[in-house]
């Protein structure tokens, strides 16, 4: 992927969680779902798309891209990297989206917005991985290709985000 390194947590020590620690959720307690609970789907459950089914696209169909054709990249062109070269970062040097790091800070996938309340999740390849949808502003919740819950996000600041495991684990950021 080409990222700017404006971008590149690896080269820009203010997006390095590991250098700023107010984005590091295992300094700054406050975005810690395991210390701030508000943040925890477990605890919160009006996150939890378990509970607030409204959340879960195998329930709320305008939300699951295999029923709403608009969130489906692979009908939906226009949200599909491979055709909408704009969208891609292999092919654009500055998209939209977000980038996604892993904690080594290697590339992991970028997103698309397909509307204010869905992204949809792609990796370095531009192969389409998963679907991001909005719990409340500064929360989302991530699902596999099979809605399958499969985690979550909180938002640090800026495009900085946060990516856990159901488990409460730390497992990236974006950018």
């Amino acid at each position: 992927m080409q990222v700017p390194s404006s971008r590149n947590p690896a080269i820009a020590s203010s997006l390095n969680p590991f250098v700023a620690t107010s984005l590091n959720p295992r300094v700054a307690t406050s975005l810690n779902p395991r210390v701030a609970t508000s943040r925890n789907p477990f605890v919160a459950t009006s996150l939890n798309p378990r509970v607030a089914t409204s959340l879960n696209p195998r329930v709320a169909t305008s939300l699951n891209y295999r029923v709403a054709t608009n969130l489906n990249p692979h009908v939906a062109t226009s949200l599909n990297p491979r055709v909408a070269t704009s969208r891609n970062p292999n092919v654009a040097s500055n998209i939209q989206g977000l980038y996604l790091w892993t904690l080594e800070l290697e590339q992991a996938g970028f997103t698309v917005e397909a509307n204010d309340r869905v992204r949809l999740i792609f990796d370095t390849g531009a192969e389409f991985t998963g679907v991001l949808i909005s719990a409340r502003e500064g929360f989302w919740n991530e699902f596999d290709l099979d809605n399958e819950w499969c985690g979550y996000w909180i938002h640090a600041r800026d495009n900085s985000w946060l990516r856990f495991a159901l488990d409460g684990e730390w497992i990236g950021i974006t950018t």
